[in-house]
């Protein structure tokens, strides 16, 4: 349904809607360049007293380095309002994997979520291996994490996105990375970010809403608006990102509402 051809329709599912959840890259900004409304749509939100949180699946960084860059571009973010997939992984690790040993494949920001968690990382000998989006990926660490999981190791991916977002087009991102390791084992991992069970399970718990008084807004089909299928959420996608609505007609995944920009999202709260 598009947001554009049936108002009506559209404003009675967002009148339902209790916490949005927020993509960042080609939601928010596109690499480090704001979005033109966004600030003003997430101002509307709480002038309506509506809740929001933010999901990024980006795991070259951290919560903490996220709500500073948004900060700097104008909006302060309260430091339980943002939500990453470093914390859907870690939690997993914790509860169901505790002292298991970890071979990690990641920028020094999940390095740091994961030693001020607690993981037990190690260089030898890990009983898993898990795969961030490494932008300081060597040739060096992929051997050896497809040597350990060829000799039997647990193979996990933070996040599925093949390619993220940028001012200049796109860049390599987690899932490519997987994908390079699964072709040299054979082997493909588990994931944890946008769209598994473990994050809507997580998003669920962490606002205390139902699924349909949740509305996840995102740029992408297959992370974004494929965390709504097979459950009541409520899907927005907005095309200021990766997805182009031609992208619709090849696609078995499809979103509630389809909105050019938060901008035009934000009129029919006005």
């Amino acid at each position: 349904m598009n947001g554009k051809v049936m108002k009506g329709k559209a404003q009675d599912i967002l009148h339902k809607v209790k916490c949005f959840i927020l993509d960042l890259d080609g939601t928010v900004y596109l690499g480090g360049k704001l979005l033109d409304g966004a600030i003003e749509f997430l101002e509307t939100l709480e002038k309506n007293k509506i809740a929001f949180k933010f999901f990024t699946n980006n795991s070259s960084q951290n919560a903490k380095f996220y709500i500073n860059k948004i900060h700097h571009m104008g909006y302060d973010v309260k430091e339980n309002a943002m939500l990453i997939s470093n914390h859907v992984i870690i939690r997993h690790l914790q509860e169901a994997m505790p002292g298991k040993k970890v071979f990690l494949l990641g920028n020094e920001y999940l390095t740091s979520d994961f030693q001020n968690s607690n993981i037990h990382l190690v260089e030898e000998d890990p009983d898993v291996v898990v795969v961030g989006f490494d932008t300081t990926l060597a040739y060096e660490k992929v051997s050896k994490a497809c040597k350990f999981i060829r000799a039997g190791a647990i193979f996990l991916g933070v996040h599925p996105d093949f390619n993220c977002p940028t001012e200049d087009g796109f860049i390599p991102d987690c899932g490519s990375i997987c994908a390079m390791i699964t072709a040299s084992t054979g082997i493909s991992p588990e994931y944890f970010g946008k769209p598994t069970t473990h994050t809507l399970q997580y998003i669920l718990k962490d606002t205390g809403f139902k699924e349909e008084e949740i509305a996840v807004v995102g740029d992408r089909l297959y992370t974004d608006i494929a965390l709504g299928k097979g459950n009541d959420l409520v899907t927005i996608l907005v095309l200021s990102g990766e997805t182009k609505l031609g992208d619709l007609q090849k696609s078995e995944i499809h979103p509630t509402l389809i909105f050019d920009s938060l901008k035009e999202l934000k009129a029919y709260f006005a």
